[in-house]
């Protein structure tokens, strides 16, 4: 953050008191914007990560399939993690999996989210430009 504005607009309103100059930041504004879809990108990149994340507990504790919810979480999952199934071996013990493939998804898509984040901010940064204005007073 700079201390002084960037890319501003200014206006200068004159009352009693005297001269007043405002300026609006154009630079804090897109920042603020790039914060906005960033956090929303992260959103719903987390929610993702919570309903892999639910799937792999849900396989470890041999969760019944045929029960409402397992069964929902198993579907929605599967649409983002079937493209790493198969990709290494899923170790079972008693009906429980560890779904390693899961996991393998999880960090993928954190890695994709930050990759966007990251995107978002150079495509959008403005660039930080100094401006010096002199005003002689007589």
């Amino acid at each position: 953050m700079s201390p002084e504005p960037r890319d501003d607009k200014r206006e200068s309103e004159i009352d009693e008191y005297g001269e007043t100059e405002v300026a609006e930041d154009e630079a804090g504004h897109r920042e603020n914007e790039i914060g906005r879809i960033n956090g929303i990108i992260w959103l719903l990149f987390g929610i993702l990560e919570v309903i892999i994340g639910m799937r792999v507990v849900l396989k470890m504790l041999a969760a019944n399939p045929d029960n409402g919810f397992a069964s929902f979480i198993y579907r929605v999952a599967r649409v983002f993690v079937w493209p790493f199934f198969g990709l290494v071996g899923e170790p079972t013990a008693n009906g429980s999996v560890f779904e390693v493939s899961s996991i393998i998804a999880m960090i993928v898509y954190l890695l994709i989210a930050w990759g966007i984040t990251r995107l978002v901010y150079l495509v959008m940064m403005p660039s930080r430009v100094r401006h010096v204005r002199t005003v002689n007073r007589h």
